[in-house]
This record gives C-alpha cells, sequence and structure tokens, in this order.
C-alpha cells in the first residue's frame, strides 16, 4: 500500500469584513475612470465615465524582446513597451456626458486631434490625500469606436480608448473633479516595505 503524505492549506476569507481593508480584492467601482469632454479647452471638464458603461477592461498588451546568447540553451526575454487600450461598452444615455462625448466621435465619424482627449483613473482603494484626493493616472487618448448595437432594443456602443501618450500621477479631487500632477502619487502603486 503507497503511503500518501498529503498538504493541506489554510483557508483564507479575503472577503471578511473587520480587517482594515488589507486583504479585500479591489471592486471594479473604486477604479473611477473620468473623460475630459472638453479637451480643446484650456480647463478639462472632467466628467465620470461610469452610468451606462457596462465595461472598461484595460489592455496592457506589453510588447517583448527575445535573445538568445550563444552561452544559454534558453532565450532571454525583457519588455520593451506596452500597447494600451481600454475596451469599452456602454448603454446610450445621452443625459451622461462621458457618453455622449464618446458616443459623438463614432456618430460624427471624428479622426485625428477630434477623437482624442484625456483619461484619469482615479484608484479610489488607494489611501488619499485629505486635500488633492485619491492617486490616479492620467494619460491622452484616441477613441476608436467599433459600433453601435440593439441589445433588446437599447441602443449600445462599443470601442477602445487607445494609449497615446505615457502616464502622468497624481492625484484626483472627486468632488471639484480636479487632477493635480504630483510625482509623489506614483509611490502609491508601489508595493511597501516595513
Amino acid at each position: 500500500m503507497m503511503d500518501m503524505k498529503l498538504q493541506f492549506f489554510a483557508e483564507t476569507d479575503i472577503s471578511t469584513s473587520g480587517n482594515e481593508g488589507n486583504d479585500d480584492v479591489v471592486q471594479r467601482y473604486q477604479e473611477a475612470l473620468y473623460v475630459n469632454v472638453t479637451p480643446k479647452t484650456p480647463t478639462p471638464s472632467w466628467e465620470l465615465f461610469g452610468t451606462g458603461a457596462t465595461k472598461a477592461d484595460e489592455s496592457f498588451d506589453a510588447k517583448t524582446n527575445d535573445k538568445r546568447y550563444i552561452n544559454q540553451v534558453s532565450s532571454s526575454q525583457s519588455v520593451t513597451g506596452y500597447t494600451y487600450s481600454i475596451e469599452y461598452e456602454y448603454d446610450q444615455i445621452p443625459s451622461q456626458k462621458a457618453i455622449k462625448f464618446i458616443d459623438s466621435v463614432a456618430k460624427k465619424e471624428k479622426v485625428g486631434a477630434d477623437a482624442m482627449t484625456d483619461l484619469t483613473i482615479v484608484s479610489m482603494y488607494l489611501p488619499a490625500d485629505e486635500t488633492k484626493g485619491y492617486p490616479s493616472r492620467k494619460r491622452r487618448v484616441a477613441i476608436s469606436p467599433d459600433g453601435n448595437a440593439d441589445n433588446d432594443g437599447t441602443m449600445t456602443g462599443t470601442g477602445s480608448l487607445l494609449g497615446r501618450t505615457d502616464w502622468s500621477y497624481g492625484y484626483f479631487n472627486v468632488e471639484t473633479r480636479t487632477f493635480t500632477a504630483d510625482k509623489a502619487a506614483e509611490a502609491a502603486f508601489d508595493v511597501t516595505v516595513g
């Protein structure tokens, strides 16, 4: 008869409340997307891409380089860049300014600079600065519509927001809807030790 050594793993309930949020999984609503609906004016008008939006999935699409040196059997791989995008879906709710702005790119078939704006992703699960708001990432994006469709009588829209620049880090105040560039906010996305 074979003697089997079994290892059991401790059960962990990450959804238990009262643990100061240390082990809680980030919920989708805690990553708020704000779209600048006046990209051609000096002062941005940030509108929440929330109500009506049914999907906003980030894709980083890392670009890699493989090289095998003469003293190696296997290739050495490295990441050389990213092709960033957000695939979105929304119900066409004209009263939601972010949705109407994105939908106008499709309806008017805008191109070039007319199809670009700024996007800020606010990480509301991270500790906020009392005056500046939550750590956030901001970048220029191109709006690339895929289509509008009838979903059981409801008009919907789909497409992608395509990265145009690198991230700028700062704080976003959700009350005043203002982004403040601040290099210190970048550290909020790193692992802290100790």
